[in-house]
């Protein structure tokens, strides 16, 4: 009987390959085999001298390793026990990959119940994990729960978005914006991208081509207020919270940074803008790392600042009047909706005062770094973007503007030459040069 040398065993070829051989090594009177497991090249002793009945014996066996093999049932470390760790621990790796489910194996409800298990309990607390969980039971469960992964397409979302639509109040039946469908692809892109991680799926992307099949509504326009509108809006606000109002406007602080505003966050020359409440909860960290800023303390700021301090008990600056928490929601609900109603100006909301702080701001001319410094913003980009829409006629409002805000909301520093010591003289910007006839600030006035 002819035996394989070892040149020979170099030069077997692709059937050879694929079903495995039986060789013999120079030097050698033990019989060994050869094949490929996962395009890696195994060759093992079976410690049998080369006879007829041990190359049948060995055939035999070899041929059922190649039929595991085969099947994907093959575990290497079970059939080659003394084989190499190194070697184990390899194979076992890839066998591992090999075994993972097909896309057309798991359910997306299956998988997102495990998927709240293992990665989204370990969010940190705060409204990222809140909102997530809130779009997936709202919106992704009840449509896609009973789906494979395999029928998530892209045609498949497409579907999806005809569902969405405002369930209930004013709104109801209309489709959801823009903006909100494509947080509702968040938590969904997230869920699917770890499960492709996780078992190694290479599947199309289905949120490719997403972006001209998003509905066509246009983003809100948040308006700001006419000086006088505001006065007027103002007189409806309830008492107590009309202090609260004012410092938002004369800030630009949100109701979540107003929430969270401590006592200690109160200097003597300004208030340092550190804390949040979102739904009751304190956040961590802000929404950004600028978010984080002082804002200098005006006379205006001052007054009202004053009247919130004398009248609290708490470690917050800004209660309710039974002393609790300010919640934004319940203030938007119990005081904003009843002065609109009340004032009949129902175009507006709190976030309206940001707006029109920025708007006025850029009225009286202030500086744009300031500007993008007092909002926390990281741009002048983002504040014009966001912030910079024209307000028809505020510019007949830049006088009454200033008075309110306050000649310090805009005031320099010079030093005027032959001054006493060179001291700093206070020089208002705004007046340092005045229209003859209308005695208004002669400014180049931006208003957007």
């Amino acid at each position: 009987m002819k035996r394989t040398n070892h040149h020979e065993e170099l030069l077997f070829d692709n059937q050879e390959k694929k079903q495995g051989t039986i060789i013999r090594k120079p030097g050698s009177r033990k019989v060994y085999i050869l094949f490929y497991y996962f395009n890696r090249r195994v060759e093992k002793t079976t410690g049998l001298n080369d006879t007829p009945k041990n190359r049948q014996k060995v055939r035999a066996w070899l041929d059922r390793i190649i039929d595991m093999r085969d099947a994907g049932k093959l575990i290497f470390a079970e059939a080659f026990p003394g084989a190499a760790e190194e070697e184990k621990a390899y194979f076992a790796k890839l066998e591992g990959w090999q075994y993972a489910p097909e896309p057309r194996d798991i359910l997306f409800g299956s998988y997102t119940r495990e998927w709240y298990q293992n990665v989204w309990s370990h969010f940190p607390e705060g409204t990222k994990k809140d909102d997530y969980k809130q779009i997936i039971d709202y919106w992704l469960l009840p449509y896609f729960q009973d789906k494979t992964f395999f029928q998530i397409s892209g045609v498949e979302i497409q579907r999806f978005f005809t569902i969405l639509k405002w369930q209930k109040g004013k709104h109801k039946g209309e489709p959801l914006s823009k903006a909100r469908v494509k947080n509702i692809l968040i938590p969904l892109r997230t869920i699917w991208n770890d499960a492709c991680d996780q078992f190694r799926w290479v599947l199309h992307n289905p949120f490719t081509n997403l972006k001209k099949h998003l509905p066509k509504t246009q983003p809100q326009r948040r308006e700001g207020f006419r000086f006088d509108e505001w006065l007027h809006f103002l007189k409806h606000v309830d008492p107590w919270y009309q202090p609260v109002v004012e410092l938002m406007i004369l800030t630009g602080m949100i109701n979540s940074e107003i929430a969270g505003l401590l006592n200690s966050d109160i200097h003597p020359d300004y208030i340092q803008v550190q804390h949040t409440i979102v739904r009751g909860r304190e956040q961590a960290t802000p929404k950004t790392r600028y978010r984080i800023r002082k804002i200098p303390i005006t006379q205006a700021i001052r007054k009202r600042l004053d009247i919130l301090t004398a009248r609290t008990t708490d470690i917050r600056l800004v209660t309710t009047k039974n002393g609790t928490v300010f919640h934004p929601a319940n203030f938007r609900k119990d005081v904003w909706e009843k002065a609109q109603k009340a004032s009949r100006i129902t175009d507006k909301v709190p976030y309206s005062l940001r707006h029109t702080f920025a708007a006025w701001s850029l009225t009286l001319g202030i500086d744009m770094n300031k500007l993008v410094r007092l909002m926390g913003h990281g741009s002048k980009k983002m504040v014009y973007e966001v912030y910079g829409d024209y307000i028809e006629g505020l510019e007949e409002d830049a006088w009454k503007i200033l008075e309110y805000f306050g000649r310090d909301f805009i005031e320099t520093k010079a030093k005027r030459p032959g001054y006493p010591h060179g001291a700093n003289m206070v020089i208002p910007v705004s007046f340092l040069r005045l229209d003859q006839q209308t005695q208004s600030p002669a400014l180049p006035l931006k208003t957007f």
